[in-house]
């Protein structure tokens, strides 16, 4: 008998479910409102940089157990009745499904339509009703053609590296300007998902990766998904499978360039996400497979023999959607916000009350609010979406605490809450998201404890 090492085999994470995909063009019609840039001087869109895509896929298990995830390249939705009235309770009441078995991820491109149609109230605003219809319609159809069109798959997790982000967090006296810091280094994690059917081709890539899409800025008059647009043609056109870009902790993170006019740039942020994403790919083994020590050779050294070797993978699908309850800070009033902003165009002080006001429906409760967590194990991988923008140092503090599993952290799915997630110290610096926020100092790190927990009662080892 050979003397064999410590750990002898390794089995990267993976799942075997059946899956259903879809996707469509969700492309707004020229003339659009869809410039939302506080500096923008005209909001109407003059044409297409790239187009908008809605992506669907279905996650069954064996046992019955059925989610949906849906990508769309657009912004943001912090209206309660925008949300989960008129389109998460519509969608899933057409699928005949539960509020919490769908997770619907914005990339956040800040050069789309609003998906809210109390942010219509620019030029361009009369085509704003007809565009959300068409995107609310899409999802259900992309959902019911995703559960129609199923088949098993394997589903392999990894963690692979790419740096596009930078903290944009930039230290200019006593406050912090949104900007690129050259003296932090950012979280570079590229969590990398690939779905293949039983003989291996390619059916989807989901790549989940933190980063503000503000390339493209206010001079800009295209619509655009930013870098994510050229990101998915390079992937899809490589694999022949779908891209789903599921945006990550994002909250102090942005590319290196950014806010310009020109969307060659976010074409060419978009290919470093793009191959990023196909090298990590290029990195996995083959699906349900792994690797075991076999024997040492002896050649000029002694050589340890791996061999891959195809195995079973979990079927294992579950979720669970629990409630982090944060502190939040003293809010204004109606009235204390009108005075506040008695300097701006009505139109906009208006937008921005119901902004405000709609983000505390459901979220706000007492001196406390509800932040919602939805926790998805699939096989032996992690799943944890959220509706805010929670700094970086969320995702790396959870992955490091639960290094033995690959960990999907997502930013901007579902609500009510989005809301930044600061840490302290950005209170103290006055940064842009801790007086955008409704939370109070300490939510942040509140938060990582909270979760902490949660995943270890919830996670299901295999």
């Amino acid at each position: 008998m050979i003397n064999r090492p410590t750990i002898d085999k390794y089995r990267p994470a993976m799942s075997r479910v059946i899956v259903g995909l879809s996707m469509r063009d969700i492309t707004p019609e020229v003339g659009i409102q869809s410039n939302p840039w506080g500096m923008s001087q005209n909001t109407q869109s003059k044409g297409i940089h790239r187009k908008l895509t809605a992506s669907a896929m279905v996650i069954k298990s064996p046992a019955g157990t059925e989610l949906f995830l849906v990508a769309l390249d657009l912004g943001w939705l912090c209206c309660y009745e925008c949300d989960v009235v008129n389109f998460r309770s519509r969608v899933v009441k057409e699928l005949g499904i539960e509020l919490d078995d769908l997770l619907v991820n914005l990339s956040q491109t800040h050069k789309g339509p609003p998906f809210c149609i109390h942010e219509a109230n620019k030029e361009g605003a009369e085509l704003v009703p007809d565009h959300i219809e068409n995107v609310i319609s899409t999802v259900i159809e992309l959902c019911v053609i995703a559960r129609n069109n199923t088949q098993e798959a394997d589903i392999t997790w990894t963690y692979g590296s790419c740096d596009l982000a930078v903290v944009r967090d930039l230290p200019i006296g006593d406050n912090d300007y949104v900007g690129f810091n050259p003296e932090l280094k950012a979280d570079q994690t590229l969590t990398v998902a690939r779905v293949t059917d039983l003989s291996g081709k390619i059916l989807a890539t989901l790549a989940n990766y933190g980063c503000h899409p503000t390339t493209i800025g206010w001079d800009c008059d295209l619509v655009s998904p930013d870098f994510i647009g050229r990101a998915r043609e390079l992937v899809e056109r490589s694999t022949g499978g779908q891209f789903f870009y599921l945006q990550g902790a994002c909250g102090n993170l942005s590319p290196r360039i950014q806010y310009v006019a020109d969307p060659e740039v976010a074409d060419k942020n978009g290919e470093i996400l793009g191959y990023a994403t196909l090298s990590t790919l290029s990195s996995m083994l083959a699906p349900a497979t792994e690797l075991r020590f076999t024997e040492i050779i002896k050649s000029n050294a002694n050589l340890a023999i791996w061999e891959p070797v195809k195995i079973d993978p979990p079927r294992i699908v579950k979720c669970e959607r629990i409630i982090v309850r944060l502190k939040r800070k003293e809010l204004m009033s109606e009235k204390q916000m009108w005075l506040k902003w008695s300097d701006v165009n009505p139109k906009i002080v208006d937008s921005r009350v119901r902004k405000q006001i709609g983000m505390r429906i459901d979220y706000v409760d007492g001196d406390s609010a509800n932040h919602p967590v939805w926790l998805w194990q699939l096989g032996n991988a992690l799943m944890i979406a959220h509706p805010g923008e929670a700094y970086f140092e969320m995702q790396r503090e959870l992955r490091n605490r639960h290094s033995d599993k690959v960990i999907m952290f997502l930013d901007m799915t579902n609500g009510p809450g989005y809301v930044y997630i600061p840490t302290r110290s950005a209170y103290e610096r006055n940064a842009y998201q801790s007086w955008q926020t409704l939370l109070a100092p300490g939510a942040f790190e509140d938060m990582i404890e909270k979760l902490d927990n949660a995943i270890t009662q919830f996670f299901e080892t295999v």
